[in-house]
């Protein structure tokens, strides 16, 4: 009987991996969608090549991205609609919430129920969208550079980085993003991924628990809807 139980522990557990894994790749999947409908070329949309290089990373099969970029250039995905809701929560905590979606009136109902029901206030997205900032962001291998030389170019260029011990990301606007691409392109510098961002303005923190807690939670809850691909917070 132990070992029957254990088996079905192991089950359990592989299930609810395998819709994990499911979830994420059908959301990065929806990313590249939303990224493509207007332009599906890659070699001219930043934002879709940065959706595929995603995808990639995370295990998405070049079988399945290709399947979906011959979709967008076919037009397939014209009734899908792209909505950016927007919510409050304790402590001037705000949270963006990006969906795609058939059918907008019944996304947005579940979503509201979701919020209502872990206490957080629905708002229009355009409310909320204003306080986050679109920011590409660039990760390079920091080994491979002279650190002080290379910032010396490219400090107008950037908005922030973030330093750890391997690497370093660069955050840019659209309008410098091909200049910095290109100064690292004529410094022999790898661009290791590029990635898409959306970045409070203004910060807050939570130092209560329970808060945190059950901002995990509606995030979690908010993640796992089927048409929910992205959440962000202003939490720092």
């Amino acid at each position: 009987m132990a070992g029957h139980s254990h088996w079905a522990q192991i089950k359990h557990k592989k299930a609810i991996a395998d819709r994990k894994k499911s979830q994420l790749i059908a959301k990065l999947v929806n990313n590249i969608i939303v990224a493509g409908r207007n332009n599906p070329n890659p070699e001219t949309n930043i934002a879709l090549r940065s959706a595929i290089e995603r995808a990639k990373e995370n295990g998405v099969s070049s079988e399945v991205i290709e399947r979906n970029l011959k979709k967008l250039q076919s037009r397939e995905f014209d009734n899908l609609e792209n909505l950016i809701m927007g919510a409050y929560f304790n402590g001037g905590i705000v949270i963006l919430i990006k969906a795609l979606t058939p059918n907008k009136n019944k996304t947005l109902g579940e979503i509201k129920h979701i919020l209502f029901k872990k206490q957080a206030k629905f708002t229009e997205g355009n409310s909320v969208s204003w306080m986050f900032e679109e920011k590409y962001c660039l990760k390079i291998i920091k080994n491979e550079i002279n650190l002080s030389e290379i910032f010396k170019q490219i400090c107008e260029f950037i908005d922030d980085f973030i330093e750890d011990e391997n690497s370093l990301i660069l955050y840019t606007k659209y309008e410098n993003y091909y200049n910095l691409v290109e100064i690292l392109k004529n410094n022999n510098i790898n661009i290791i991924s590029t990635e898409i961002k959306f970045i409070p303005k203004n910060y807050v923190i939570i130092k209560d628990e329970e808060t945190k807690e059950k901002l995990n939670q509606l995030v979690d809850e908010l993640l796992n809807h089927n048409d929910v691909y992205e959440v962000v917070t202003n939490v720092k």
